[in-house]
């Protein structure tokens, strides 16, 4: 979901729950049955269905090769999501705040669960598994810079040993010119440091890498739970559909 996809849905997310909240200062208890507000159901319960399509073209593969043929599925999530978002705040325009029936109370429930479950998979957990491959590249080279720092560490252990080694031997034998290596001490200090700062940064990004593991495994139950409460909620909506029409519609 890029930048303005993101803003839009979000804004569109607000609104809905700010809709929902108006039931507080707000009720039409005539307004679902009349004209208007059954031609706004209408729209209301097209919008929802465009998810239920999507769904059916992802996991059926005949169709789902004859569809692409015209439409992407990224075109198709799109459409999922606006459709998924914009459905739901007709339906609670619809519904002008009536919330009286058990079917219409458990439709708005359902529904506002689907929205912001859909919403927290789609964005915040895809936000938290963001940049991974980037992350595993990261990796890649702080290992080999890690290497070679070793191999600089051994080198300056090495020159730290030769340069304790030719201090004592110029001090007990001084006939014999050594020439002693100069600021071995602050070299070795310095790959020490490298070496340890190149694991903690191995060992942070390793973290990232594990966050972001962890999140898929979240993001697939939340996906099965956001699919599963869907199916409920298409269930309600059909007998809600019944009920109207068994009942009559006022404006008839």
């Amino acid at each position: 979901m890029n930048t303005q996809e993101r803003t839009i849905v979000s804004g569109l997310v607000v609104l809905m729950i700010l809709l929902w909240l108006g039931f507080a200062w707000h009720r039409a208890p005539e307004f679902p049955g009349s004209q208007f507000g059954f031609l706004i159901g209408t729209f209301a319960v097209f919008f929802m269905l465009l998810p239920l399509v999507y769904m059916m073209i992802k996991r059926i593969k005949p169709l789902k090769v004859a569809v692409t043929k015209y439409i992407s599925m990224p075109s198709l999530l799109r459409i999922h999501i606006y459709g998924g978002v914009l459905g739901p705040i007709l339906a609670l325009i619809h519904s002008a705040h009536r919330f009286e029936s058990p079917v219409g109370i458990a439709l708005v429930v359902l529904m506002m669960v689907v929205v912001l479950s859909g919403f927290i998979g789609r964005y915040v957990l895809s936000l938290i598994s963001s940049n991974v491959k980037e992350k595993k590249r990261q990796v890649s080279d702080l290992q080999e810079a890690l290497s070679e720092a070793k191999i600089s560490l051994k080198s300056a252990v090495c020159d730290v040993r030769y340069s304790t080694f030719a201090e004592t031997a110029s001090r007990q034998l001084p006939f014999l010119a050594f020439q002693v290596p100069t600021g071995a001490q602050n070299k070795l200090f310095r790959q020490e440091q490298r070496v340890l700062s190149l694991i903690d940064a191995i060992s942070d990004t390793e973290y990232s890498i594990f966050i972001h593991d962890t999140a898929k495994i979240w993001f697939s139950r939340w996906l099965k739970f956001h699919i599963v409460i869907s199916l409920v909620l298409y269930l309600i909506l059909l007998l809600h559909i019944i009920s109207e029409v068994y009942f009559g519609l006022r404006w008839l």
